[in-house]
């Protein structure tokens, strides 16, 4: 009997010496499991800071279009011819000026007839009043704004389109939204001046989203040329523009918590802070004439980013807002609203030494 018991309290300690072992096996499985996934989701986390980050420093460059390279060939037709020019500081830029054609494009001649509604007389194909910079928006190339150029060179404007870094064929990697862009464009514009032999006065500029942050900083230089600025769909600090695109892909959450770790790394590429870039701080300055220009359904640039930046401008600065009805952020250029006429009015009427003398004030 006794043999018995000791055999029946041997084999319940050996099981419960394995169910123990099992126990000890079962959490250290789930512990390594814990470790494991908790690596996995920070290299994920790891990546999707450094590609975030990477996306606003160097976004993804893009080759010509069969379209942009037709225009290129025969933008004589088109009413303009284009010399391409690379500055000193590597900057390469297309300069398109007016040429004298027989019969317009049609975009041509409808930015040409809704400016003629407006009272203001332009002056016959060919002749130039003046030059409009034309700055491109993030993942564009000076190349997307030919159009532009063509609607511009119709009504008098030499038009200046400079691929920013980080973009087109730019030699430099990374783009920095305006903090060094700034006095590299009016570098640029200065250069192909003197050696194209035109005057440098009046000159407009007019930049798109990145690029509007660019023609701010470039316009608040104390040596600017800029006589009068229309900047589209720009906003008033790049940081909350980040947090907000975050959050409407990731949550608000998890895009905060990818955000402020994308400006360390944005700052270690470039060398600027997202949270330094801050167009706003430099509208401040500003006294020449600007029109703010924002599609109401913009999400990428929320429209209150807009109106910060467009309240930033001085109050005895002649200023204007201009809400594109229905317009998105890539496509308030290419709406049916007459956007390029109340551009081109505002740069008509408000840069001195182009404006025509029919033009109201």
């Amino acid at each position: 009997m006794h043999g018995r018991l000791g055999l029946m309290e041997w084999a319940a300690a050996m099981n419960a010496a394995k169910e123990k072992c099992s126990d000890s096996l079962l959490r250290r499985m789930l512990v390594r499991l814990g470790i494991w996934l908790a690596l996995g989701l920070g290299l994920l986390y790891g990546v999707v800071v450094w590609w975030c980050a990477g996306e606003i420093a160097e976004p993804s460059r893009r080759p010509l279009s069969p379209a942009q390279s037709a225009l290129l060939d025969g933008t004589e037709k088109a009413g303009f011819t284009v010399t391409k020019f690379v500055s000193g500081n590597g900057m390469p830029c297309l300069v398109c000026t007016p040429v004298a054609t027989p019969d317009f494009t049609q975009r041509a001649k409808t930015i040409r007839a809704q400016i003629a509604q407006k009272g203001i007389a332009l002056k016959p194909s060919g002749e130039t009043i003046g030059t409009l910079v034309i700055l491109h928006g993030r993942s564009g190339m000076k190349e997307d704004y030919l159009p532009v150029a063509e609607r511009y060179c119709a009504i008098g404007f030499r038009c200046i389109i400079p691929d920013l870094p980080g973009h087109g064929a730019h030699p430099d990697r990374f783009a920095t939204y305006g903090v060094s862009e700034g006095d590299m464009v009016l570098d640029c514009y200065r250069e192909a001046a003197e050696e194209l032999g035109f005057p440098m006065q009046p000159c407009a500029v007019l930049g798109q989203s990145m690029g509007g942050s660019v023609a701010v900083h470039a316009a608040a230089l104390p040596d600017s040329p800029f006589g009068a600025m229309v900047v589209v769909a720009t906003f008033d600090k790049l940081e909350t523009v980040i947090r907000s695109q975050a959050g409407n892909l990731l949550g608000s959450v998890l895009g905060a918590a990818v955000s402020a770790p994308a400006d360390v790394v944005f700052g270690w590429k470039t060398g600027v802070r997202i949270s330094d870039i801050k167009p706003v701080d430099k509208a401040e300055k500003i006294t020449i004439p600007t029109m703010v220009v924002h599609g109401d359904a913009d999400i990428s640039v929320p429209t209150a980013a807009g109106r910060e930046l467009y309240a930033a401008f001085p109050d005895a600065t002649e200023k204007q807002w201009l809400s594109v009805p229905g317009a998105a952020h890539n496509n308030v250029l290419v709406t049916d609203f007459p956007l390029y006429a109340a551009m081109g009015e505002w740069l008509l009427t408000h840069l001195p030494a182009a404006r025509p003398a029919s033009a109201p004030r």
